[in-house]
This record gives structure tokens, sequence and C-alpha cells, in this order.
């Protein structure tokens, strides 16, 4: 089991991102683009050996992204609209993801063992994610996984906040 942590906005505000355990020592970097179509994320070791990807493989109402540990395809995840609390599942890897977009907490299970929760604290450099893993072998993909959710959250906070401001300034149109 390990404990690891990422600044809040940097999953989706930055195009490299550091991932701590702990202890404050990097363990991961993840790189790349996300949100348009033929995207990818790739998640490195500290010693720069690529560990999982995940890609996006078509845009619209409903995106695919297909999973990669090195270079074999071990899934794929397909969104689907909710009210807020989310239901996800990862095919091939018979993965669950169960959370909320508004309050950023998730757990991912495989059968009824929780594998990965992911949830907002606040330390004592600011807001951040914390990851927690039941297997490290689990944490790439995970990783990419949180990035992908991370991305959704902050698209979907976006865009309430651009509804709220348009309704503000219609009441006073």
């Amino acid at each position: 089991m390990r404990t690891l942590y990422s600044r809040r906005n940097a999953l989706i505000t930055q195009r490299s991102i550091t991932i701590k355990d702990e202890h404050g020592q990097i363990a991961y970097l993840i790189t790349g683009d996300r949100g348009k179509q033929q995207d990818v994320l790739t998640v490195f070791s500290i010693h720069g050996e690529i560990l999982a990807q995940i890609k996006q493989k078509n845009f619209g109402i409903f995106p695919r992204f297909d999973l990669y540990q090195g270079n074999q395809h071990v899934g794929s995840l397909r969104r689907y609209y909710g009210i807020g609390r989310e239901i996800l599942f990862v095919k091939g890897l018979n993965w669950l993801i169960l959370g909320n977009i508004f309050t950023f907490n998730y757990k991912i299970y495989h059968a009824k063992t929780c594998l990965m929760t992911i949830s907002e604290v606040k330390l004592t450099k600011g807001k951040y994610l914390e990851f927690w893993f039941k297997e490290i072998n689990d944490e790439p993909i995970g990783l990419c996984l949180a990035a992908i959710l991370d991305h959704w959250a902050q698209k979907n906070i976006k865009q309430k906040q651009k509804k709220l401001s348009g309704q503000h300034l219609s009441a006073w149109s």
C-alpha cells in the first residue's frame, strides 16, 4: 500500500506533472495532452521508462480512451454522463470506478477489492490530490485514469462557472 500526491490543478494545467510519495520524493512523471482526439498521456518512471499510457481514441459526447501498460493494450474507458455521480467501467481490466465529479472523490474496484482511492486534500502547501493504492503495480494505470477524471472534473467546473456567469449577466441585461 502506498499514498502518492500531486498538486490539485497540476494534472489539468501543466503538460508535465510530478507525482510524489508521502516523503516528498518524485515517484512518477506524467506528460502529454488531453482533451482532443489522438491525445496521449504517458506515465514515466523516475528512470525515464514508459510505464503506462492513455490515448484518446475518439472525441464527442461519449469519448473513448485506450489504456496501455508498457506497449500492451490492457483496457479501454468510455465516459457516460450522469448527474454528478459517476460510474465508469474499464473494459479489459474489469475495474469499476465510482465517484463524484464535483467533490473529486473516487474509488476504483476490481470485484470487491478497492484498488485505489482519489481524494482532494488540503496540506500545508495548498490543495493536493491524494492517491492511495493497494498495489504498486496498479499505480501507473491508476494515475492515467486520475488524469482523465481530473480533466473531466475541471471541464465541468468551467462549464458550470460559465453558465452561472451567463445567468448573472442576463439577469442585469
